[in-house]
């Protein structure tokens, strides 16, 4: 499809008439026009403050924009060849505009803009030099009845609420008379100093390019009525609500969403009050909910008379393409495999989410777990490139925000350094699998991130008491003072910005990197506890605590904190199961069992400080959660033991018990959908069969498979040039790829070999 040209639409901003109503405002808007004969391509470009959904007759088109910082938007672009038909069309749309930010909005800055308060734009080209655009044309209604209540807690979000009284069900119909409708109402798009157009770009929606994200993959599913008023999906699915409703006029409907359910299907603690309240028009119809849900259940109250005659989800998740999938001798693994990769699937729609059940938010540092999921098991890498620079969005002093694009941004309620962090990686991840030109114009935020640590980098060189909330994740990592795993994050992301700097012959910024390195990595000495032999979770005031973590062991290694000659004793450290403890600061006086219903956080997170320890801190560290596990096992691959990594992703046998299908947020509670628990799929991939890129850009594949305790595994992994197919036993390797090889110091060329591995 061509692409549209720079510069001013043909097309105006519009809304629906003025009205009193306050919260969520719902519009329907809708043109009917004739088309003689319909092109090979009908190029068309839309975008919407804050969401729309587009139909050509009754079939749906779009549903968009993508989530982004509003001063960034991006367009949406389809063609409509393939829903017109010569005669007579109807494209309609239903707008709507959030009253605040919501975990997947954020409101611009309109108070000196002539659009505001809600707009629409839609232009597509029908013919060379005949357009379709959105002007005074188009009819409008505003929906009474439709919004939504007042947002509240965590979720960020209220219950919708739908009138169906407010749209008849043949509005998108040819014959339907809207005569009743009042004309679009056209905005003059226009900021200080701006002349005032009615056409984009306009303060502050320059709309200057199109979205380079595929659209989510549709799929139908329905929910089976096991008990009165409960209706079952069988797993975490994630999408809008359908509903098959029959009731008399002005009967409420109320739909809940849930996650967690006990025996009598009421609300579990863990799970807030989502869905909707709809209020029938005497007719039966197909109601489907404006905003997405995930969940497990719908519970469904209805007064007598009413009657739901079934319940759908039209799941709109990113696609997954390509052939990737792996096998080996460990069902379990498989098993693993498979919910890890459902995991990120529930968890990626215009962004990588911390969970669709609950938040929706598109955190900074959790996306990247799910990215490289995305990048060893599928072929569409889109939102892996679109999510970091999506999250680079960095405040006035550099750093970023805990996540992006919504009412977290929107509020800046605090910063996670560690999860800046965190998103330098996955800059480099893109380094390494699409290449430098990739993350070249992400450089400077990378840069804003790393010196933001500056000014708290004591005499040491360590950063101390760093503002802002250093999670490292939900166990009981204490990070008061010098926080070992911090410092050994940052010391990852100073080597990657690094490395991508002379990539880019950048020497100024490399060096200073690496000098900045170099003096970390003396001072971290500091954190060395000689009489354990371990690296203490954090220095106060001068003083080592006794508390250790696998947190600070790793970080020490992908860090490259820790001389080489100390990995082995990191290693045994991180793997020795019998000293390895349970622990959360949500749990102050015991371990939380694998598998349980805990509680993540606590309240320490608002209060502070932290409970004391209540294990042997002499003897025992803390288990990494299945979040910081995938730094846990980067650093035994850095440390030349990858044939552990195998045997340990069967720890994710107790997340299991909670949800056959999908990851818990942890391993003892929180939500059953998070994606940044998926790294065993990842490690199957690249540690396993052993697949990663040998040069930046994945210009070459390098295949080093490291079986572990598994008697075979076999598989194939996505690159640029096509697929890349393994099969591994004790003895043999048999590989397939469109790149060149690289085995241990052997180079081959592309095509298949079978290499002998030794005895």
């Amino acid at each position: 499809m061509p692409s549209f040209t720079p510069g001013r639409w043909n097309a105006r901003w519009i809304w629906g008439p003025r009205t009193k109503s306050r919260g969520r405002r719902v519009v329907a808007l809708r043109r009917r026009f004739h088309v003689d004969s319909v092109a090979d391509e009908v190029p068309c470009r839309l975008w919407a403050d804050s969401r729309y959904v587009l139909w050509v007759g009754t079939r749906e088109v779009a549903r968009g924009p993508v989530r982004i910082n509003p001063r960034r938007a991006v367009y949406d672009a389809v063609d409509l060849a393939p829903y017109l038909h010569p005669g007579e069309n109807v494209v309609g749309a239903l707008v709507w505009l959030y009253d605040s930010a919501v975990p997947w909005w954020m409101p611009a800055p309109t108070f000196a803009s002539g659009v505001s308060g809600g707009a629409f734009v839609l232009e597509a080209q029908l013919e060379p030099g005949e357009w379709l655009v959105t002007d005074a044309s188009w009819r409008a209604r505003a929906l009474s009845g439709w919004g939504a209540d007042p947002a509240a807690g965590v979720t960020g979000r209220g219950r919708e609420r739908i009138d169906l009284a407010a749209l008849p069900v043949t509005w998108l119909g040819p014959e339907f008379d809207d005569a009743d409708w009042e004309p679009a109402r056209e905005l003059r798009g226009h900021g200080v100093g701006e002349p005032a157009r009615a056409e984009p770009p306009s303060y502050p929606f320059a709309l200057a390019r199109e979205r380079d994200l595929s659209w989510p993959a549709r799929t139908q599913r329905s929910l089976s009525s096991t008990k009165p008023g409960i209706w079952e999906a069988g797993e975490v699915v994630f999408g809008q609500i359908v509903v098959d409703l029959e009731a008399p006029a002005g009967t409420e409907v109320s739909l809940t969403a849930r996650e967690f359910t006990d025996e009598a299907a009421s609300a579990s603690a863990l799970q807030e009050s989502l869905g909707a309240t709809i209020r029938a028009d005497g007719t039966r119809r197909r109601v489907e909910l404006l905003d997405a849900y995930g969940f497990r259940t719908i519970e469904v109250e209805a007064p007598e008379g009413a009657r739901v005659h079934g319940i759908e989800v039209a799941e709109r998740t990113f696609p997954v393409t390509g052939d990737a999938w792996f096998e080996c001798s460990d069902e379990l693994l498989n098993r693993v495999w498979a919910v890890g990769r459902r995991t990120v699937s529930l968890c990626s729609l215009d962004a990588y989410l911390d969970c669709p059940t609950r938040e929706q938010r598109a955190w900074t540092g959790d996306s990247v777990v799910h990215q490289m999921v995305d990048l060893t098991t599928n072929a569409d890498w889109s939102l892996a490139r679109w999510h970091p620079r999506l999250a680079a969005s960095p405040r006035a002093d550099g750093m970023l925000p805990m996540a992006v694009a919504g009412d977290a941004e929107h509020s800046d309620m605090t910063v996670i350094p560690d999860w800046a962090l965190h998103w330098v990686h996955s800059v480099w991840n893109l380094y390494r699998y699409v290449g430098y030109a990739e993350v070249e114009s992400l450089l400077p935020v990378a840069e804003g991130v790393l010196r933001w640590f500056e000014p708290w980098v004591d005499d040491d060189g360590l950063p101390v008491d760093v503002p802002g909330w250093v999670i490292i994740d939900w166990a009981s990592v204490y990070t008061e003072g010098n926080c070992a795993a911090l410092c050994g994050l940052w010391g990852r992301a100073l080597l990657e910005f690094a490395e991508m700097a002379e990539a880019g012959d950048d020497r100024g910024r490399a060096s200073w990197a690496r000098a900045t390195h170099a003096r970390l990595a003396t001072g971290a000495e500091a954190l060395w506890d000689p009489e354990r032999e371990r690296y203490a979770d954090s220095r106060v005031a001068g003083r080592l605590r006794p508390m250790a973590s696998q947190h600070a062991q790793a970080a020490a290694i992908v860090g490259r904190l820790a001389p080489e000659d100390r990995w082995p004793r990191l290693v045994e450290l991180l793997t020795t199961e019998r000293d390895l403890v349970h622990a959360t600061f949500s749990r102050a006086d015991g371990p939380a069992a694998p598998g349980s219903n805990a509680t993540v956080g606590g309240d320490y997170l608002l209060s502070g400080p932290p409970p004391e320890p209540w294990w042997d801190v002499e003897r025992q560290l803390v288990r990494a959660q299945p979040f910081f596990r995938y730094v846990v096992h980067d650093a035994l691959a850095a440390a030349g033991r990858s044939d552990l990594i195998a045997p340990l992703c069967r720890d994710w046998r107790a997340l299991l018990e909670r949800c056959p299908t999908s990851w818990g947020e942890t391993w003892f509670g929180g939500t059953v959908s998070h994606g940044w628990a998926s790294t065993p799929t990842r490690d199957l991939m690249t540690r396993v069969l052993g697949v990663e890129p040998a040069a930046p850009g994945f210009s070459a594949v390098g295949v080093e498979p490291a079986l572990g305790d598994l008697a075979w595994a076999r598989g194939a992994v996505p690159c640029p040039g096509g697929t890349i197919r393994v099969d591994a036993d004790r003895h043999r390797v048999r590989v397939t790829s469109p790149l060149a090889i690289h085995h241990r110091d052997r180079q081959l060329p592309p095509g298949t070999h079978e290499i002998e591995r030794p005895a």
